[in-house]
């Protein structure tokens, strides 16, 4: 399944699929929507899969985010399962 994104203000809402195929497009979309707003939000609660290299990206993402002060923020059904994923990142 392709990944819908869409955006209102500095909130982003995802559907679909975040995987390999579809992360690159996400990427690029984001750090579009990063430079314009110091804190965005992030709406995964249509996305029906995330899988490991996406997570990787997100995890990669935050760090960039956190050293250059400029902030994202995730909300909806499997918020907490990458919200652990970035509980330890190493920032320094």
């Amino acid at each position: 399944m392709a990944l819908r994104i869409t955006q209102q203000d500095n909130t982003i809402t995802l559907e679909g699929t975040l995987n390999t195929e579809t992360v690159n497009n996400f990427k690029s979309h984001f750090n579009f929507i990063l430079n314009a707003f110091k804190n965005v939000t992030l709406n995964i609660d249509k996305v029906k899969d995330i899988d490991d290299s996406a997570m990787q990206i997100l995890k990669a993402m935050y760090v960039n985010g956190v050293k250059n002060n400029m902030m994202f923020f995730v909300e909806g059904n499997r918020s907490e399962v990458i919200y652990e994923a970035f509980q330890y990142p190493k920032v320094a």
